[in-house]
């Protein structure tokens, strides 16, 4: 009744809920949301009505992968293509609206909380937050001072700058939406140009005031030749992945002041041992994997799935983010 086209771990996790029996199938669904508590019996009432079992496929679920014509003309009972995430790309829509099949392509919270983390992390450097913090705790003061009585310098923000994001896909797309708002410049570079504000990777590098990392590489992004591209004094933020990094070029141009001040939520090592080399810099915001937020999110997000999900078995349009001019 209901495919899964490629393979995640929310796919796995969403995979477990419609198919869980025993103590130990539920186990491993609620050891997804961890370290925060979800109630079985609440469980059970979102799938109501879900549960696996045989029939030809009528709803196929995906994240990343692709929905040929092929595949909806070997589909003959497909009534829905549930997308998580709200690109519509890799979805063949011409098919669909051919075969009378709808397309839904949802939100992710998760992608939404890492752009938000994203600018965190920016605002966080520029304004020399975990400083000021440490500074105003620990009593430091200047004389007679009514403003800035810590005496930070070194004080900015984002407005008037250049963001370049080095892949620009959904998170990145969020992004820069949200750095527009700051009053951001933003230029990206992609596998593919999409406008006049793409650069090439050296180009980007020396241009921008802030970098910020949202690729999939499988290999470093950012080592040696590349922060000798950056501005002297950028930023870099990477709530993407940590093996984007030469992390000991990072440290180096981070002591000599080549970069202004690094954001980092992933990590090359997680979690990063006690009395890390990283910890003592002043001009670094760590945060342990926290840019996607609560996992509890996900299930607002499967909730939506599901609703469109029984829309589509009793012949209904999906309620949620239902792509125009399909079925």
């Amino acid at each position: 009744m209901i495919a899964f086209l490629d393979d995640d771990h929310v796919l796995r996790m969403i995979q477990g809920l419609l198919t869980a029996r025993t103590s130990e199938d539920w186990a491993r669904v609620t050891a997804f949301f961890a370290p925060d508590v979800v109630d079985v019996a609440g469980l059970r009432r979102l799938r109501a009505g879900l549960e696996a079992g045989p029939g030809e496929t009528a709803v196929l679920v995906l994240r990343r992968g692709r929905v040929t014509r092929e595949l909806i003309e070997s589909s003959p009972g497909l009534r829905l293509v549930q997308r998580l995430g709200r690109r519509q790309d890799g979805i063949d829509l011409e098919a669909s609206r051919e075969h009378g099949v709808e397309v839904s392509c949802l939100p992710r919270p998760s992608l939404v909380r890492t752009a938000e983390h994203t600018i965190l992390l920016m605002l966080a450097l520029t304004k020399r937050l975990i400083v000021a913090d440490r500074e105003v705790r620990s009593g430091v003061s200047r004389p007679g001072a009514g403003y800035n009585w810590a005496g930070l310098t070194g004080l900015g923000g984002l407005s008037g700058r250049t963001l370049g994001i080095v892949g620009l896909g959904e998170v990145g797309g969020l992004v820069a939406e949200r750095a527009r708002a700051f009053g951001m410049r933003v230029i990206y570079h992609n596998r593919t140009g999409l406008s006049g504000a793409y650069r090439s990777l050296p180009d980007l590098l020396a241009e921008a005031d802030v970098v910020s990392l949202h690729a999939k590489s499988a290999t470093p992004v950012i080592g040696r030749a590349e922060i000798a591209a950056m501005r002297p004094g950028a930023l870099l933020v990477n709530t993407s992945r940590g093996r984007l990094i030469d992390e000991d070029a990072l440290y180096d141009a981070l002591v000599t002041g080549r970069l202004g001040g690094a954001g980092l939520d992933v990590h090359q090592v997680e979690p990063r041992p006690p009395g890390d080399r990283f910890c003592a810099l002043d001009n670094v915001v760590l945060t342990p994997h926290i840019a996607g937020g609560s996992r509890l999110d996900v299930l607002d997000e499967v909730a939506l799935m599901f609703d469109n999900i029984r829309h589509a078995l009793a012949a209904n349009p999906p309620p949620h983010g239902r792509v125009g001019g399909t079925g």
